[in-house]
This record gives C-alpha cells, structure tokens and sequence, in this order.
C-alpha cells in the first residue's frame, strides 16, 4: 500500500476505542427478487431465437449474384447540388452584425366609400329576402312550347344521317395497303447552336471565381407614403369615426310602397299577336299548299357588259 492508500492515524485510533459489547446486533434479510411475466417471456423468445441460430442449415440458403449499379449523376443534379453548398457557405458564413435594426409598423387598412355602399345594399337586400312574403306571389301556369326546327336544321340533320349511313356501310376491302415510313428528324442549326451555348455557359458558371467579385454595401430604402396615400388614409378615418359616432335617432321614418309594375297594352297585344302566330304555324295544314314549278334564269349579258369585257381583253 502506497502513503495515499493508508488510513489517517485518527480514524484508527477511534476505530480502537470502540466497545464491541456496545453495538446492536441486526438482523439481515436476504430477498430473492423473482422475475416478472414479460422477463421470462423475453428469455424464452431469446432462447427460442438462439437455438434457431444453431439449428440454422447453411445448405438450404440459394446463391444469389448481386449486380452492383452505379447511378452517376446527371448535369442537373450536379448543378443542382454545386447552388445548394454555395448557398449553405454564404448562410453559414453570413454575419448577423450587419443586420440592422427596423422598428415594424402595424397599419391598419381602413374600407373605402365604394366597400362601405356595397355592404349597406347587401345587407339591405338580406333584410328585404328574409321578410320578404310568399302570399303576395301569383299562381301560373307553365305553357309548354314546342320549337320547331328551321330550314337549316332539317338539312343539317339530313346531312349527318347522309354521312352516318355511308360511314355505315364503308367497305374497308377498297382500301389501298400504305407501308409507314419512319423519318428521323434532325436537330436544326438553331437547336445545335442554342445547345452549344448552354453547354458553354455551363462550363463557365462552373469555373466562376468568387475572387473576381467586389463586396457592396447594401442600401436599404424606406419607401414613404404619398400625399394621396396620407390624405385617402385621413379621411377613411374621418369616415370611420362618423359612422361609429353616427345617432340612429336622428333617421326619419319613411313608409315604403311597393310597386307592381303591370304590362302596358302595347306588350300585351305584341305577346297575343306572337301567340296567335306560334298556333296559325303549329295548325297549319300543308296539304293546302300548290305544287310549284322553280324556272332557272340565265339573265344574258347587256351591250355594254360586252363591250367592257372587249376593253379588259384588249
């Protein structure tokens, strides 16, 4: 035993002192602390797992041959990536003592004339919908009109029924056999040379030198509101402060009529004129009709057409 090892003198000479028929005796118990449910499960699925490992046949495993594939990065990701750690050295490189202090101003946009008229007409008219009463409504009844299709339909439709019917009936035997010619197409002069001006700028974005640059001081600028701005914003304002100030009491009650405006006789003959027309139309009888002979005009031409197409020929 080395000096640091040996006890202090003092401690020993007390440790001599003491009476061992002065000393209590105590009773020691030994405890057997017993594994919980979720231990021996544990021990047991380990074991379980050890003794699959020793019984393990290497003969049952197959060959397998494991093909080894290099992805090589295209031109984009390299980009991609060279932007990516610039922009990490400039963020992990930037000095936070250049920053200035800005005291942020808290601007409250206050609605103008036009927003303050649309929301009284939209809760006037919410107000007018809500009370408004369905027993003054009229009954009527639906007239259910049948259009009748014009000269340009019926031909339009003969027309379709004409192509379908022949589309129909299309033998495919009259076809001709067509062998495809496949054409390789050539990059133009223009794609080439936008191509090599690419891969030029790509090159010398990469061989950039940053020593090149020189530092600037950045200017900050605080844009100050114009007279419009200072003025639309006073009297928005002014305009709030008066409809928050704004007596209700000093309205006036006014009583409202409400109008039905009735169709003048002018419309009313027009729409009995138009429905007498539409039934005249539907209760036409077409056998009433006479069969009629077209005559096709060939008008000759006059004298003094001749002579003028003599002139231009001359």
């Amino acid at each position: 035993m080395t000096d640091t090892a040996k006890p202090p003198k003092q401690l020993l000479a007390e440790i001599g002192k003491v009476d061992p028929n002065k000393m209590k005796h105590v009773q020691t118990n030994e405890e057997n602390s017993l594994p919980s449910a979720e231990d021996v499960a544990q021990e047991k699925s380990h074991l379980k797992h050890l003794e699959g490992i020793t019984q393990f046949e290497p003969n049952a495993l197959q060959h397998a041959n494991t093909k080894e594939r290099v992805v090589l990065p295209d031109t984009t990701t390299i980009a991609q990536e060279k932007t990516e750690t610039e922009l990490r050295e400039r963020i992990g490189n930037f000095d936070k003592n250049n920053l200035k202090h800005t005291q942020p101003q808290e601007k409250v946009v206050l609605p103008t004339g036009e927003d303050i008229v649309h929301e009284k007409t939209e809760v006037e008219l919410r107000e007018r919908i809500g009370s408004f009463s369905k027993g003054s409504l009229y009954h009527v009844e639906p007239e259910e009109k049948t259009v009748l299709p014009t000269e340009e339909d019926i031909i339009h439709e003969k027309t379709e029924v004409e192509l379908r019917e022949r589309i129909g009936s299309f033998s495919k035997d009259s076809l001709k056999h067509v062998e495809p010619e496949e054409k390789t197409v050539l990059p133009t002069e223009e794609e080439i040379v936008h191509e090599k001006t690419e891969v030029e700028l790509r090159e010398r974005i990469g061989s950039f030198s940053k020593d090149s640059l020189k530092h600037v001081e950045p200017e900050e600028k605080t844009v100050l509101p114009s007279e419009e701005d200072v003025q639309q914003e006073k009297t928005e304002v002014e305009l709030r402060k008066s409809i928050g100030e704004f007596d209700k009491n000093n309205l006036k009650h006014q009583q409202v009529d409400e109008k039905n405006p009735l169709p003048s006789t002018e419309a009313i003959e027009a729409e009995k004129k138009e429905e007498e027309f539409k039934h005249s139309i539907e209760g036409f009888n077409r056998k009433s009709l006479k069969k009629a002979e077209t005559d096709v005009k060939n008008p000759l031409p006059t004298k003094e057409v001749i002579q003028q197409e003599k002139k231009a020929a001359k």
